[in-house]
């Protein structure tokens, strides 16, 4: 049974119980008033029967007692009996008036009502009356009857009109379910980045919207995952391709077990050594990423010297930075206070925000190292900045870092060494944040870039 199907029976089913429901109590209601106007009827016919023997007795005129209740039968079918005894001295005259009273005590009740006159108590009339409760009930069901008819009529047109309601707001709510489901299925297909149109300011509004932007993300996410597939193709080929070729060159300059040519021979040794400590590195930040996912990133936090751990960076990529032709330096206060840090993670920050200035800064340009301290929330905390006056990057670009596998336009063009597979500042900012710091970026095309993170001073 489809989501429409179910929609509309349960609808129809909920308004009809409610009709239903509401019905039973009307009828109840209306059955307990006509009973209550029954009661009244027969009080009224008691009352008005007791008015006329008082007129009679006054008139002594027995005559008028008989002809006022056969007239009273008459406006009151359920007057069914009188049993008239007229008492005037010792003289009694009895009349009998409409039909005498049945043995069915639950059909007919009598009252019996004695009338005296006021200026003569020896003239007395004695009255049996016996009114049909039957003819009352007979009365209050036929019009019950006649209610429930005109409310089964009403309840068969008001269940037409919820049904075909239901119906109408059954399609109305599944009709952008069904157009999610075909286009989950384009999507299941393959089809990524498909959208569904649909405006409204409601639930289902914000599940279309919900949905069109994980199929937004499913797109780029499968641009990602082709991106790192040529990454990682590219940096497990380029450098075991490059150790495939050199030892194949180390082992042609192998004479009699010994090299040719050792400096030759140490040049592809040294050479082979850099590729395998790459092949390290993209293994290693593959490593730290998978942590990182499973809440796994440690930092040992102790009292160190940030300015030394950024010396010994510069020094590290200094041969590179000369081949380049950029000015590398650090310009950090040797006074500079400790810092509360893990010296091996804070060096991994510091190096993965120098090598990418290095690949984005060309010939003639210059990347340093900056720092300034600042008070937060009673904190004293080091903003530490690896800045360059490269080809910067634009708005859209610097919102895509900082995610895995994501990578700037930059990347497409020409840069000064391996692309990268977009992980570095995924584990830049995890380790800042595993400090108690921050991660930023600024930057300008054409201008630079500027790096910062901050860490909190001991």
């Amino acid at each position: 049974m489809t989501i429409r199907t179910k929609l509309t029976v349960s609808v129809t089913l909920l308004f009809a119980v409610a009709l239903s429901t509401l019905g039973l109590i009307f009828i109840r209601l209306e059955r307990a008033q006509l009973e209550l106007q029954a009661g009244e009827d027969a009080r009224i016919i008691v009352s008005t029967v007791d008015r006329a023997a008082r007129d009679a007795l006054v008139q002594r005129d027995d005559l008028l007692l008989l002809s006022y209740i056969k007239f009273l039968q008459q406006e009151f079918p359920g007057l069914s009996f009188v049993d008239v005894s007229w008492t005037d001295g010792e003289r009694t005259r009895t009349h009998h008036i409409g039909r005498p009273r049945e043995d069915d005590v639950d059909a007919k009740r009598e009252q019996i009502l004695k009338v005296k006159d006021p200026s003569d108590p020896a003239r007395v009339v004695t009255l049996g009356i016996d009114i049909d409760e039957a003819y009352f009930k007979a009365q209050v069901d036929a019009r019950v009857g006649r209610v429930t008819r005109d409310l089964m009529r009403l309840f068969g047109i008001a269940i037409l009109v919820a049904a075909v309601f239901s119906d109408w707001f059954a399609r109305s709510l599944t009709r952008p379910l069904a157009a999610l489901s075909e286009v989950a299925g384009e999507i299941g297909r393959g089809k990524l980045g498909v959208r569904l149109e649909w405006k409204s300011n409601d639930e289902v509004g914000s599940l279309v919207q919900g949905f069109n932007q994980m199929s937004q993300r499913l797109e780029e996410l499968d641009a990602m995952k082709r991106d790192f597939v040529s990454a990682v193709t590219h940096e497990l080929r380029s450098p075991l391709g490059a150790i495939e070729s050199f030892l194949n060159l180390m082992a042609a300059k192998m004479v009699g077990g010994r090299p040719s040519d050792p400096a030759q021979f140490q040049a592809y040794f040294d050479r082979i050594k850099t590729n395998v400590g790459r092949l390290s590195g993209f293994i290693n930040d593959l490593l730290d990423v998978a942590k990182i996912e499973r809440g796994k990133m440690e930092c040992t936090l102790r009292t160190m010297r940030l300015q030394d751990v950024a010396g010994d960076v510069v020094q590290f990529f200094e041969a590179k930075a000369k081949e380049q032709g950029v000015t590398l330096q650090t310009r950090l206060d040797p006074n500079l206070s400790p810092v509360q840090g893990d010296p091996e993670r804070l060096r991994q920050v510091i190096v993965n925000l120098v090598s990418n200035a290095l690949k984005f800064t060309p010939k003639g340009g210059a990347v340093w190292i900056q720092a300034e301290q600042f008070r937060e929330n009673g904190g004293r905390f080091l903003e530490v900045a690896v800045v360059d006056n490269g080809r910067g990057m634009d708005e859209d670009d610097q919102k895509r870092l900082f995610q895995k596998f994501a990578q700037g336009k930059n990347t497409n063009e020409r840069v000064a060494g391996h692309r990268g597979t977009g992980l570095g500042l995924v584990i830049v900012k995890s380790i800042v944040e595993a400090h108690g710091g921050k991660v930023g970026v600024k930057s300008q095309v054409g201008k630079g870039t500027q790096f910062h993170f901050s860490v909190r001073m001991s």
